[in-house]
């Protein structure tokens, strides 16, 4: 789509451009900021990131939570008992005038249980299970900071594009104007025998290839702003504009190269997110072996009966099975000694470790040459832009000279009609330059990790 509207910018810059209404209910003008904040609100992009983070968030704290009382259960039951009443003989026998199966002896009973087990040494089972899991938070967060970087680097694009072709609309209005003037005073040379019908012949296919060219330059505007309003996930109906009525470089000095591949290093999230992903699988690696030793732990029980139509002799002799409260703890250890298996467990995660790390190093090189081909862009950009100035002052100057030779006759329309080409066609590149140089600096960003001065203007 953007190239699409730089091929016609470069080809157009003599289309009569309607003038920019005011904004209406059909119309919306944004700036940069207000465009990348709308776009980031919509983009079906980031829900499933952010969601990812979220989960990552949840089974870190189920982790950490494991690390106190991961087993703490509560019971309580309710139930019918046969009644026991209890008296002493004569001779001190203990009986009961009820009996097992009668249903008027039938009466009721709860009892509670709570049971902990809370782990006092793993040898790093659970620390390293933690570890894991803040590393894929870290590295679902750096996935989420890639998706709106290029959320935003599309954006960027899309602007500067819309941007480049308003600003196209404006400045054919004034050449327009000269070669309607131009066309007036060929047809007054022509009344008075100094023009031929072939200088007319000539002037007339040129305003056809600019009239030709005005077309596609209308549709390469609708297109991005069709572009624009879809990132923003506005309406079909809304008519897109940008606040920026002035194209100019934005302000940014650049580094040096070595400067920039150091911060993508640092910063780029794909660099970060690879690296999260190794260091999470070798803390489940360490999880994995440590599974290898004992767990020591201190287990407590609290267990409480009550049956009020039972008898309690409160002897310590006495089995009794209801109208209890007993409680107790213990510290023992717990081993899994099934060692091949955690070896086994061990080793994938090893593999899984070694096979992320393999693509470390092809992915920072992948980086580094998208930072220097970014970098040399920019550059290439900048002189375009500065030596630009020049070269549109040069055609600004030859059209004036062509205009003055031409209103006194001593010039042939096929000179004029070339010095407003390449004055059209300085204008358009000047722009296009301009436009390009402003997306550079919002891709060399994208390729860096972090934000350029200005780029984000």
């Amino acid at each position: 789509m953007r190239r699409g509207l730089v091929l016609g910018a470069l080809l157009v810059a003599l289309s009569p451009g309607a003038p920019a209404g005011a904004q209406t209910a059909d119309t919306l003008t944004v700036d940069l900021a207000e465009a990348e904040r709308r776009a980031l609100e919509f983009s079906p992009l980031l829900p499933g990131a952010e969601a990812a983070i979220e989960v990552n968030r949840a089974q870190e704290n189920r982790v950490r939570k494991a690390r106190f009382l991961p087993e703490l259960n509560l019971r309580n039951s309710w139930g019918v008992i046969p009644r026991q009443r209890g008296a002493f003989t004569e001779y001190g026998v203990l009986v009961s005038p009820d009996t097992l199966l009668g249903v008027n002896d039938l009466s009721w009973f709860t009892q509670v249980d709570l049971r902990l087990v809370q782990p006092i040494y793993t040898f790093g089972k659970i620390g390293e299970r933690i570890d894991a899991a803040g590393f894929a938070v870290q590295a679902s967060e750096a996935g989420l900071e890639k998706t709106r970087d290029e959320v935003r680097l599309m954006v960027r694009q899309l602007y500067w594009g819309v941007v480049l072709a308003q600003e196209l609309q404006g400045v054919v209005n004034t050449i327009v104007s000269r070669v309607e003037e131009a066309d007036a005073k060929l047809q007054e040379q022509y009344d008075e025998g100094v023009a031929t019908q072939n200088d007319l012949f000539k002037f007339q296919i040129f305003q056809y290839e600019v009239n030709r060219r005005v077309r596609e330059v209308a549709a390469g505007l609708e297109q991005a702003q069709a572009g624009l309003r879809a990132a923003m996930g506005l309406r079909e109906d809304v008519t897109v504009q940008v606040a920026t009525t002035e194209l100019q470089p934005l302000e940014a000095v650049l580094g040096e190269l070595d400067d920039y591949m150091d911060l993508a290093r640092r910063y780029r999230p794909e660099l970060r997110q690879l690296q999260a992903g190794i260091s999470a699988r070798r803390a489940l690696m360490k999880a994995e072996q440590r599974d290898a030793w004992p767990t020591l732990f201190f287990g407590g029980q609290v267990s409480a009966n009550v049956a009020p139509a039972r008898y309690d002799p409160k002897n310590p002799f006495w089995q009794n099975q209801t109208n209890y409260f007993r409680g107790g703890g213990v510290l023992g250890f717990e081993w899994n000694l099934n060692f091949a298996q955690h070896k086994a467990e061990a080793n994938i995660q090893r593999t899984e470790m070694v096979a992320l790390e393999s693509q470390s190093d092809a992915l920072t090189a992948l980086v580094e040459q998208e930072v220097r081909e970014a970098y040399l862009k920019a550059s290439r950009a900048k002189a375009d832009v500065e030596e630009g100035r020049a070269a549109l002052q040069a055609s600004e100057n030859w059209l004036r000279a062509e205009i003055q030779t031409y209103d006194i006759g001593i010039s042939e329309i096929k000179d004029l009609i070339d010095a407003f080409r390449s004055n059209a066609e300085l204008r358009a590149l000047q722009l296009k330059n301009i436009a390009d140089y402003n997306i550079a600096l919002a891709e060399l960003s994208r390729r860096i990790g972090m934000e350029l001065a200005g780029a984000g203007q």
